[in-house]
């Protein structure tokens, strides 16, 4: 039995993750989002993605990077922090969906292409998003469009879509 050294696993970790290439995949759209909790893909349209924070929910169209659809209302039966889903509103009333962030949750980390989105954190609490290495963040999600075309990053404080670049 070894004892764990914190310091030179860390830096082995670090050192591999130095070593990952470039990725065709590019930030698209970057914005602020105060109090953000939770974020969720829908399944009818790809591109739209239902934010939820503590000031209510807004669908934001991944490819135009406009708020299509606002409310501000806090917390109601259209929330579900145990079944992990929400009521969609706007273009996604009718639809529920699967939410992930601060309550947990699971959205796509695999697409179709064969691609995969790693969570590590050799820094915790800030941790690093990495198929390419995309970004270092404190995270409340990180995931992949159903379709696979898009990829999101959540913080209590702002959203981060990439799209495939070619």
């Amino acid at each position: 039995m070894s004892i764990w050294q914190p310091k030179s696993h860390e830096n082995s970790l670090k050192l591999l993750l130095k070593d990952i290439p470039d990725c065709n995949w590019a930030p698209y759209i970057e914005m602020a989002v105060g109090g953000l909790t939770e974020v969720a893909f829908s399944r009818n349209y790809n591109h739209l993605l239902l934010i939820i924070s503590s000031s209510g929910r807004g669908v934001l169209d991944c490819l135009s990077g406009e708020i299509i659809a606002r409310d501000y209302e806090e917390y109601g039966n259209w929330y579900d922090s145990v079944g992990l889903t929400c009521a969609g509103i706007g273009p996604l009333s009718g639809e529920i969906l699967s939410i992930a962030g601060l309550c947990g949750g699971g959205l796509p980390m695999y697409n179709r292409y064969g691609e995969s989105l790693e969570r590590v954190s050799p820094e915790w609490p800030l941790e690093m998003l990495i198929w390419c290495r995309l970004a270092n963040d404190y995270f409340r999600c990180v995931s992949f469009s159903w379709d696979g075309e898009l990829i999101i990053s959540a913080t209590s404080s702002d959203i981060t879509v990439w799209k495939r670049q070619g």
